[in-house]
């Protein structure tokens, strides 16, 4: 028996990263999956060796699970959060924490009252590039970072305005149940941000809204400008262009700097003095992986927390709904101890 057994919450595609994880942690192996699609959940059985479970209260009332991943769309985070805290369970929970900062208070609060490490899925400071890039930032390369550029551009297709066609059906499609491309996708480049530069302080954001343009519908494009605790400005950018993928960060510092495109690297790094840029190569590493291992390394007493803990989760999907909370407004979003000063219930429902 591995010294941590794990119940699967979500058999969709973020599932395959999940299970690949697992395989690879020594200390670590699926008892059960479950998921609402039977024939979802009987294929990831299949995969994982582990049971199919068809009642989730008896999957995490089971003694022989001590972990849950939670896959699953995000509006369901809260309540499954709970559910598997009041069992006694530690949870892996898929990024974005939550729609809301009310709901993600109450996972942190379910989660402390029960005693259970809670760890939210924000894998990317975990790939090569970006945690390359902490460590370099870390150990003082470039000095104190003062200023930075993040840029995550998809490319779209050029859509006709009497295009037939609807767009499709699916969840994430909607922003009511993700809360926006800045929560459901470029949240991860907004944690990465956060992990280097500190609390932020204030947001303001302008946002390209889809539009007709010469018959053709224009993508969205979301540009935030983050000011930090300790006076840092960094730029931030997301959405689609049409046919140019665009995918670019920087980093300023105080001594130097370092930028890089790709997440595996290489990464220029730019060091004080130095005649020459310095091509920084980066580990292959995978980065689900090493999330599980920081999440295990809690539950196992070696650190208080996750590094990716409840507060940290709360505080990047308050920075996501500020940046619409600015462009609805008008006005920067101010942060307090930071958190996003954001109206009681505050949600993204249309952008």
């Amino acid at each position: 028996m591995s010294a941590h057994r794990i119940g699967l919450i979500g058999c969709g595609g973020i599932a395959s990263a999940w299970i690949r994880a697992v395989a690879e942690h020594d200390d670590c192996e699926f008892d059960w999956v479950f998921d609402l699609d039977a024939d979802a959940a009987a294929r990831r059985a299949e995969e994982t060796s582990a049971t199919m479970m068809t009642d989730l209260e008896s999957g995490l009332a089971s003694a022989d699970i001590d972990i849950v991943v939670i896959g699953t769309p995000t509006s369901s985070h809260p309540g499954l959060v709970a559910q598997a805290a009041a069992a006694g369970k530690h949870v892996m929970c898929e990024k974005p924490m939550a729609l809301g900062l009310d709901d993600c208070q109450a996972m942190i609060e379910a989660c402390t009252t029960a005693g259970v490490q809670l760890a939210i899925g924000h894998s990317l400071r975990f790939w090569g590039a970006f945690l390359k890039s902490r460590r370099l930032i870390a150990d003082g390369a470039i000095g104190t970072p003062v200023s930075g550029s993040i840029d995550r551009l998809g490319a779209a297709k050029a859509r006709q305005e009497n295009a037939a066609g609807a767009t499709p059906d699916h969840w994430r499609n909607d922003p009511a149940n993700t809360g926006g491309h800045a929560l459901e996708g470029f949240i991860h480049e907004l944690d990465f941000t956060r992990s280097v530069f500190g609390e932020v302080q204030a947001v303001s954001c302008e946002i390209g809204e889809e539009r007709v343009v010469d018959g053709y519908i224009s993508p969205q494009i979301i540009q935030g400008a983050v000011t930090f605790a300790h006076g840092a400005v960094v730029t931030t950018r997301t959405g689609s262009t049409v046919g140019v993928p665009t995918r670019g960060y920087w980093i300023a510092g105080s001594e130097g700097g370092l930028r890089f495109d790709g997440w595996g690297g290489p990464i220029e790094l730019y060091r004080r003095g130095a005649e020459q840029v310095e091509i920084v190569e980066c580990e292959e590493v995978y980065a689900y992986h090493l999330e599980l291992k920081d999440l295990t390394d809690a539950i196992d007493g070696h650190k208080e927390c996750p590094e990716n803990d409840g507060i940290n989760g709360r505080r990047n999907v308050g920075l996501g709904l500020a940046l619409y909370r600015a462009y609805e407004t008008g006005a920067r979003v101010s942060f307090t101890d930071g958190l996003a000063d954001l109206p009681d219930g505050y949600r993204n429902t249309k952008y």
